[in-house]
């Protein structure tokens, strides 16, 4: 039997091509394949991250600056002491020196990336130019997922579920009948848009008890001359004593009980002491209208024009807090950050 020389010279080949490929694939790993995209922006420059670990961040992961796309990472490096992340940053683009870095998830299926957050004090600091150092202490982790699972598994195994359930059961039926809410609601928006309608009536009461209050200020001063000054207190007060003294005497036929108009003097004293008071009132009443004033137009209109309601506390009958728990279960679903 014969064998072509040519099917022998090609069966060698192949052989030896899978032998190359056996002997090198056992080297091949998940990180050495290339990632789509994850080649950084070409003409921009690179800056380092320092986080204490970087759990789930792939190279070629986004770099997210003000929610708009800014660059890519471009390699990770181990080190003794943290993990080195080098990201590439597209041309023109200003990283504050202050900022803060995180590594994220939207959800549990969701890309990681890297979010970088603006700090306090951007305004008055400078920026990160080529070859710039983000350190650890302006970088966060993602937490681990052994945490998350026990923080779930607490959730879910710990009650937390029912007792939400059983509070919005009592809430339910604590509430009034719906066709009561409606009717209510229906007079609450007729009341609401009457107030719309007429804000300037409102305005213009405002306006005149502002102008009321302006006017008494312009006049503080001979208010202040005539009245509400020690001075004036004091020549209100000798011309009662004299008026009195004068008047008494000469209306005998009152009887004793009122002889010389005495009996006035505490009532008048008491009087004085009102004005007296009476003027801090006045010296005062500008500056409340204008509160009285921002009040209406800031917090009251405002209200009336758009009211809603904000749940601030969820409590369950042993006293805890729902508002966390719940919290946490939206933001590992997804429906918020």
């Amino acid at each position: 039997m014969r064998v072509d020389k040519r099917f022998v010279t090609r069966a060698a080949a192949g052989l030896l091509c899978a032998g190359v490929l056996a002997t090198t694939s056992c080297s091949l790993g998940p990180k050495d394949l290339p990632v789509i995209g994850s080649q950084a922006p070409s003409g921009g420059y690179a800056i380092t991250l320092h986080f204490a670990n970087a759990m789930n961040l792939p190279a070629g992961a986004y770099v997210m600056l003000d929610g708009l796309q800014v660059g890519k990472v471009e390699k990770i490096d181990v080190t003794s002491s943290d993990l080195t992340v080098t990201a590439g940053l597209n041309p023109g683009t200003r990283v504050p020196a202050d900022v803060h870095a995180t590594i994220r998830q939207d959800t549990l299926l969701g890309d990681t990336y890297i979010g970088l957050d603006r700090g306090p004090d951007t305004a008055n600091v400078g920026f990160l130019h080529t070859g710039g150092s983000i350190p650890e202490s302006q970088t966060s982790s993602p937490p681990q997922l052994e945490d998350t699972m026990a923080v779930l598994a607490n959730f879910v195994n710990g009650g937390s579920i029912q007792k939400v359930e059983d509070m919005m059961s009592r809430i339910n039926a604590v509430m009034p009948v719906v066709e009561d809410i409606r009717q209510l609601s229906t007079v609450m928006t007729g009341d609401i848009h009457d107030l719309g309608h007429n804000t300037a009536t409102i305005d213009g009461t405002l306006n005149g008890l502002s102008d009321t209050a302006s006017a008494v200020s312009d006049k503080s001063n001979t208010l202040n001359l005539v009245l509400f000054n020690d001075k004036a207190q004091r020549y209100w007060q000798i011309s009662n004593h004299e008026i009195l003294g004068h008047v008494g005497p000469g209306l005998p036929s009152v009887g004793s009980l009122f002889f010389n108009g005495y009996w006035l003097v505490p009532m008048l004293d008491s009087l004085a002491a009102t004005v007296h008071t009476g003027r801090l009132t006045f010296d005062g009443a500008p500056t409340a209208i204008d509160k009285v004033n921002s009040f209406v137009r800031n917090v009251m209109l405002p209200f009336a024009q758009n009211p809603s309601v904000d749940i601030r506390s969820i409590q369950g009958p042993g006293g805890d807090q729902m508002v966390g728990d719940v919290e946490n279960v939206l933001r590992m679903l997804g429906a918020m950050k």
